[in-house]
Parts: structure tokens; sequence; C-alpha cells
């Protein structure tokens, strides 16, 4: 089962800038913390341009995890997805991997969703909480981030 959630958020700007300036963006500088959603302090060990999909990296946590990221998608400059796995914070008991999409429509409205893949049904309760509340929150938080530039 699958848990989801999606902010959006208008950008007055062509959206092949806001799309330019997110590519290359420093997850550090737009994800901070949210509640108990540690923020993100780097990456490393990128594999390639993070624009071509296959690309990965791992992100690494306030609290000492990590995770790694890969590129999925890649349509310049309309989409952009990617999955998250290998979880070492307690995420990894609830959710087995995360699937990021992020949509820059040509009026400036920027969609970003997330969507968790749960263990099992029991554990899909568990997160609906911790999504609906904390990690929209993060979203948000992150999105205006990446608007204010």
């Amino acid at each position: 089962m699958d848990v989801s959630t999606t902010v959006s958020r208008r950008i007055d700007e062509p959206r092949e800038q806001v799309f330019a300036r997110f590519i290359p963006v420093r997850l550090e500088d737009i994800l901070h913390r949210y509640g108990p959603v540690p923020a993100v302090t780097g990456t490393s060990g990128q594999t390639g341009p993070w624009d071509v999909v296959g690309s990965s990296r791992t992100v690494h946590l306030a609290d000492g995890s990590q995770a790694t990221e890969r590129v999925t998608r890649c349509e310049t400059p309309r989409v952009f997805g990617y999955t998250v796995s290998g979880f070492t914070n307690p995420i990894r008991l609830l959710a087995r991997e995360a699937r990021g999409v992020w949509v820059f429509d040509p009026g400036g409205e920027v969609r970003w969703t997330y969507t968790f893949v749960a263990r099992s049904p029991a554990h899909a309760v568990v997160l609906v909480p911790i999504v609906r509340v904390f990690w929209r929150g993060f979203m948000r938080r992150a999105l205006k981030a990446l608007a204010d530039g």
C-alpha cells in the first residue's frame, strides 16, 4: 500500500528557469528539519549528472542516517522523478522505498508528490499521519525555499 502527499506552489518565473535552478540545488539548502523529520546535511557519491536517469547519490540526514536517491525520470523542463531507498533511519521499518515526482507546469505551478511504499497495510496505517502532517510540512517548507531561491 502506498501513502502519498502532494504540495504545490506557484512560482512566478518561467518553468525553464525554475527547473534549471532545481536540478543542481543543494538539498541542505532547502530540506530543513520539520518536527521529527530531520534536515538533510549533504549528499555524497553522486554517480552522474542529476538530470540523467540512473544517476544516484547518498543523502545524509542530521540524525546521522542516510538513504540512496536515484533519478528515474527527467523530462526537461517538465518532470523530474526519483526513488529513495536504503533508509537507515526508523522509516526503514515502515517503508520499502519512496518515490518523488516534481511537475513544472507552463503557468508557474510546481507540484511535488512524494509516495512511501509501505511494507504492509498495517505499516501504511502508521505512515499516514506521519506523511500527512510532518512530511507534508517538510515538503511545503522545501518548496517555499526553492521558490524564494
